[in-house]
């Protein structure tokens, strides 16, 4: 592959990931800014889709079968779920993105910066919500998320640098 070619990649990951954080970003504080009557109505319409494809699979399962408690239950389950994977993903997307315009380790306090104040200015934001309200433990499960997300996208790099070194050890590069 020619140094231009290469150099157009590379352009269009930068340009493909900044694109993707931006995107994690507005899908995270346009959910904050949602009324908790619409939150509420939104993460119920993806319990009640979890439970008809669990009525499918097992339908003797609990969650297929959850009223009343076990429904709330569920529900605050998959709402702390959905807190963990979005901000899981945000926080893979900012390490690649960082890394996709450098290499320098000093400066990942950038990402690292970003991360941490999200999960805060998310919370703010739903104060200005009717029906909702920050909460600590929200602000917990997000940041674990983004630190999951974080490792993750740091293991994928070093698994890609060891499969890059090995494939180039292999053919004598």
């Amino acid at each position: 592959m020619n140094v231009k070619a290469k150099r157009w990649k590379i352009v269009i990951l930068r340009a493909l990931l900044t694109l993707l954080c931006i995107l994690m970003f507005a899908w995270i504080f346009s959910n904050s800014l949602k009324s908790g009557e619409s939150s509420s109505k939104q993460s119920q319409t993806v319990v009640d889709s979890i439970q008809d494809v669990a009525s499918v699979i097992a339908p003797d399962s609990s969650i297929a079968n959850a009223t009343g408690k076990d429904y709330e239950k569920l529900h605050m389950d998959i709402r702390t779920l959905a807190h963990f994977s979005e901000f899981a993903l945000l926080g893979a997307l900012l390490i690649w993105c960082y890394f996709s315009y450098t290499r320098a380790k000093l400066f990942l306090v950038i990402p690292f910066g970003i991360a941490t104040l999200t999960p805060f200015v998310d919370e703010f934001l739903q104060t200005f919500s009717s029906g909702r309200a920050a909460e600590i433990t929200d602000v917990v499960v997000d940041m674990l998320g983004l630190g999951f997300g974080m490792f993750l996208a740091f293991a994928s790099l070093g698994v890609g640098v060891w499969l890059y070194r090995r494939k180039k050890k292999r053919s004598g590069i």
